[in-house]
């Protein structure tokens, strides 16, 4: 066996490689963006008092290998109940006629004067469309949108999040989505600093 084949065997080199590597840096992203809004939670002020309209503008799939299309991500998260969660819905429609319905929980995570961490949960109806084949009509949603309050009531960020059937299915390859994200919260518009 040549040495470029045995790196192939090993999962070194070739597309599948760069396709996991890139894979591996959104995932630890996403980790490391979690764990700072853990630990900013741990000093943080109280989460939003009040709901939250968010618009997202995208790509689905931005890792090397995935055949990427836009997204137009809404998502509205309602004023919190206990220990800063609140219900969430959302929808999401793909350039190349996806879709995707949840429901599901968020959190904020506020720390210095302007700046947020959001964590959601969610699980929900997929429907691929020319997309990929997520593997089940029943798909779950994570995700963290970092944001700036750029005046008050309103919020521009951006938002990582990963789609995927938890394995509850054979075929679980999950996907990536990345938007850029404006959010607005109409109580705290009217609100002077």
């Amino acid at each position: 066996m040549s040495g470029s084949a045995r790196r192939r065997c090993a999962g070194v080199g070739g597309a599948e490689s760069g396709k996991r590597s890139w894979r591996a840096v959104l995932r630890a992203a996403a980790r490391g963006i979690a764990g700072v809004a853990l630990v900013a939670a741990l000093g943080a002020s109280p989460a939003r008092a009040d709901s939250t309209a968010v618009a997202g503008f995208g790509l689905v799939g931005p890792e090397e290998g995935e055949n990427r299309s836009a997204v137009l991500d809404l998502e509205y998260r309602f004023r919190p109940w206990r220990l800063g969660i609140g219900p969430v819905i959302g929808a999401s429609a793909t350039s190349d006629g996806g879709a995707y319905l949840r429901a599901g929980f968020s959190r904020d995570f506020p720390f210095r004067e302007r700046w947020n961490a959001n964590i959601t949960l969610a699980g929900g109806g997929y429907q691929p469309g020319h997309g990929k084949n997520l593997g089940k009509g029943f798909e779950f949603r994570s995700a963290i949108d970092l944001s700036y309050e750029a005046q008050p009531g309103v919020r521009f960020g951006a938002a990582l999040a990963h789609l995927s059937n938890a394995g509850f299915s054979d075929r679980n390859p999950g996907v990536e989505t990345f938007t850029i994200t404006i959010a607005f919260t109409p109580s705290r518009m009217t609100q002077r600093r």
